[in-house]
Parts: C-alpha cells; structure tokens; sequence
C-alpha cells in the first residue's frame, strides 16, 4: 500500500514519466539476447558478436557524457520522444541487415538512442519534484524500470525460442507504444490531484557551492557501486553454474529475490527514510551492499547466498536513489542534467568493467573473490563518506 500510495501522490507529469517507463522498459526484448541472436541468426563469431556487444554500450557511454549539452539544446522532454522514435526504428532495422560494418554502426546508434531516454528521465524527475520529494521521486522512476525490466526478457525468453527476430520487432512495437503515450500526456493538462507540478527543479540554486569537488566524490563513490551491482546480471550465472556446486536453478532464485525485494519495498523505504540525510542513508546503504556482497563470496552455501541477496538488495533500494537525489542536490538549475549524465554514465562503466574483471580474478586462485573484493571496497566506502561528509567543500550536509 505505501507504493501505491506514493505513486498516487507524484503529481501529473511524474505519474505519465512512470508510465511511459515502465512501458518503454517492458520492451527490453532484444538486448538480453542480442549477442545469441548475431551467433545464431547472423552467423557471426563469438568474439565479434562480443565486439558488437561492447559498441552498444560504447554508444551508451557517449550518450551519457554529451546528454547534459544535449538536453540543455532540445528539452528532457523532446530528447525522451527522439530516444523513443530512434530505438523503435534501429530495431526494424537490425534483423535485415548482414554486413558486420553496417551492424557495427546501429549496435553504437542503438545504445546510444536507448541511453538517452535514461538521463532525460532524470532531468524531468528533477524538474517535476521539490528538494523534499525528490528520492521518492527518483524510486518511484526505479519501480517502472524494474518491473518493466522483470516483465520485458522473460517475454523475450518466450519469443526468442521460435522468433527470434520478433524480439525486435515487439520491442520496437513497446518503444512506439511508449513514444504514442509520451505525445499523449505532453498534450494533456495536469490533473488537480496529485502533488503540484514543480518547476524547473525547485530547490535547485542558481549557482552550486563547491559543485565540482563535491560531484568528482560522489562519482568516485558510485564507481564501485556500480561495478559491484554490475556482477549479478554479467557474471551471477557463471559463477554459480561454473565455480559452485549449486544447481543453475539457484540463479533464477537469486534473481526473483532481487526483483520481488526491490519491486516490493523500494519505495516505502525510502519514504521512510525520506528524512535522513544523504550522508546517513548513503553509509546504511554502503554497509548493507558491502555485507551482502562479501557473503556473496561464500558461494557454497545455498542459504547463506539468500541471504546475502537479501542485503544487497536493500542497499540497492537505498543506495541508487539517494546518489541520483543527492547528485541533483548539490547541482545548480544549469548543470544538473550534465551531472546526472555523468552519473548514468558510471553505470555503463560498471558494465563494461565488471565481467571483465571478475572473470580475470577468478582464473587467478591467489586473487580474492570479486565478491569479496567489491563487498570490501564497499565498506571501506561507507567509511569513506562518514569521514569526508564532515568537509564542506567535499560533501553537502544539507541534502
């Protein structure tokens, strides 16, 4: 009941922003099988299909680094309906297409254009809530984006066994169903109920204190954070199939936990939570996400594993909101969207890093667990921001 209550009191704007995610995200069919689909249907090789693979996430990268400027030129709400019409049209296009060039370049278009509806939701989140409501705001965003994402590859596991080149077409299907709905509520008035429609990012200065030095630490801080939560969707599932003894079925397990916990709890812990600061709900988060994934490490244990599940998901719940709120807190009106493109781009790094990585450490016996090594760096980084929230110039106490 509190998710449905806080849902029904976002105001008009961020009712439709939940609704256009969430139905942008249900039609997350094609990527998670993006690379089964080039070996198999296009013949290619393993490793360019990897290549292919890691220039859609290059191109999501370099979304994230120009979006701010991007948004700044043509409106959040504008950089949503071209992300929504460009990805809907690349994915009619991909499954005709056969030189390995010419797929190369709508891999990087691709990720790029599905990128940059992410930070331009961020930038309307922003513009639509006040100070107060902002990391409720923010979870009510997460919510769309993980249901839709619970509900789009399980029916892309369901049509890829005998269409795969459906997946792309009701994936894009999704994407113009989403574009439609976004054309639709721009045209509508705001509704009476709800919260009133913020402005422009209330509570944002014109001019930020110490923005710099305070956004290089919260980034570095996220750094792990995100190559942390990168693991469990690039690398959970060799590593229980791989480096334990546990049958496969204890990924789906893990999985569900996550999804269910999240969907579930997200947001009436952070209404709770609304009134703690940035610096005690970030170090609360750190400490559950450090603890969870340490255990992580201990991978022969079925139970101990839940459990651990359990712990980096309610540092999930907390940590993701309150970096993307305390990130828009210490912005000014012009720079906030820049920032928080900067933010999203961490977690295409994570990506990009963490299986990589991970895989590198377990082929070494004498290297830690990358379990145990990012549960570490997590708690040294709870540590971390206790200390520096007490400089001025490098932490915000007020958000």
């Amino acid at each position: 009941m509190g998710t449905y209550r806080a849902l029904r009191g976002l105001n008009a704007r961020l009712q439709a922003l939940f609704v256009i995610t969430l139905v942008f995200r249900m039609g997350t069919l094609a990527f998670p099988f993006y690379a089964a689909y080039l070996i198999h249907q296009h013949a290619v090789s393993a490793a360019t299909a990897g290549v292919l693979v890691g220039v859609y996430g290059a191109g999501a990268l370099c979304t994230d680094l120009i979006i701010g400027a991007v948004i700044k030129r043509f409106s959040a709400n504008r950089v949503i309906l071209g992300a929504l019409l460009l990805n809907a049209l690349l994915l009619l296009v991909i499954p005709s297409v056969e030189n390995p060039l010419a797929l190369l370049v709508l891999s990087f278009l691709w990720g790029a254009c599905y990128e940059a509806f992410t930070p331009a939701t961020f930038s309307e989140t922003v513009a639509h809530s006040t100070l107060e409501t902002r990391k409720v705001a923010f979870s009510c965003n997460r919510l769309a984006i993980n249901v839709g994402m619970a509900i789009g590859p399980l029916l892309g596991s369901l049509v890829f066994l005998s269409h795969p080149d459906a997946v792309f077409y009701i994936n894009a299907l999704l994407s113009l169903l989403a574009f439609a709905a976004c054309l639709y509520f721009a045209r509508s008035k705001p509704e009476a109920h709800g919260a009133p429609v913020a402005g422009n990012g209330e509570g944002l200065p014109e001019a930020a204190p110490h923005e710099r030095s305070r956004l290089l630490v919260i980034l570095l801080a996220a750094l792990p954070v995100h190559v942390a939560y990168a693991l469990p969707p690039t690398f959970l599932s060799a590593y229980i199939i791989n480096y334990t003894e546990l049958p496969a079925y204890y990924v789906g397990i893990i999985f569900f936990i996550n999804a269910l916990l999240v969907i579930v709890f997200e947001v009436p812990i952070n209404l709770r939570m609304a009134h703690l600061s940035s610096s005690r709900a970030l170090i609360a988060g750190f400490l559950l996400a450090g603890v969870g994934f340490f255990l992580m490490g201990f991978g022969q244990v079925g139970a101990l594993l839940m459990l651990a599940t359990v712990l980096w998901s309610l540092g999930e719940m907390i940590v993701f909101p309150g970096i993307t709120h305390y990130v828009s807190s210490i912005s000014s009106r012009h720079t906030v969207d820049r920032n928080l493109g900067y933010y999203a781009a961490g977690v295409n790094i994570g990506v990009m890093v963490a299986p990589s990585l991970a895989f590198m450490l377990v082929s070494q016996p004498s290297l830690p667990s990358p379990w145990l090594l990012a549960g570490f760096v997590l708690l040294l980084f709870a540590v971390a921001v206790g200390v520096m929230k007490g400089s001025a110039v490098l932490w915000n106490k007020e958000a």
